[in-house]
């Protein structure tokens, strides 16, 4: 167990601060002497060690190390996805989305009128994961689209209530009033 003695101690041996005498104490279980040593080897030492201490750089490289995981697991995760292209139940095109993605990057010009036209000739496309979960794309773009012809119809119904109603029942006689 390191006590504020032994880093007092630590410290007024070697002119360094709390937190570098509580890293090299832990480092060496509490044994001074041997902190020591490894304070004064990696202060005077020209080469770069890999117990050199910078403060605040481990918890920069264990956020850097975090962060190249996520996106380790993220790359891993698009090549297990997969983005499907059928037609009646018969597969057509089977990719990962991670080269889908690449091939928009560098194709978009290409491929959103491909992906477009076959949404519009009803081909199902959906990215469907290992564990046998689907996102029918497909069906998602048709509710869209579904949604705003409706508003639209709805929107042309009023118009026509509209242009009915204005038009009042005439009668065939002309009034004229003289005072």
């Amino acid at each position: 167990m390191i006590t504020l003695e032994l880093v007092d101690q630590m410290r007024k041996r070697t002119n360094c601060s709390y937190e570098e005498a509580k890293f090299y104490l832990e480092k060496h279980n509490g044994d001074v002497l041997e902190a020591i040593v490894d304070f004064e080897k990696n202060k005077n030492s020209t080469k770069s060690s890999n117990y050199n201490y910078n403060p605040g750089s481990f918890d920069r490289k264990k956020q850097v190390n975090d962060i190249w995981q996520s996106v380790c697991k993220l790359v891993r995760k698009g090549f297990e996805m997969r983005v499907v292209i059928e037609d009646n139940n018969s597969v057509i095109i089977s990719i990962p989305v991670n080269i889908f993605l690449l091939l928009l990057i560098l194709a978009s010009y290409i491929v959103i009128p491909i992906f477009l036209i076959l949404l519009l000739l009803r081909y199902r496309i959906s990215i469907r994961e290992p564990k046998g979960e689907v996102v029918d794309i497909s069906s998602v773009v048709q509710n869209v689209t579904g949604r705003n012809t409706d508003s639209c119809q709805n929107v042309q119904n009023e118009r026509q209530d509209i242009v009915v109603s204005a038009e009042e029942p005439k009668n065939d006689f002309n009034e004229t009033t003289i005072e």
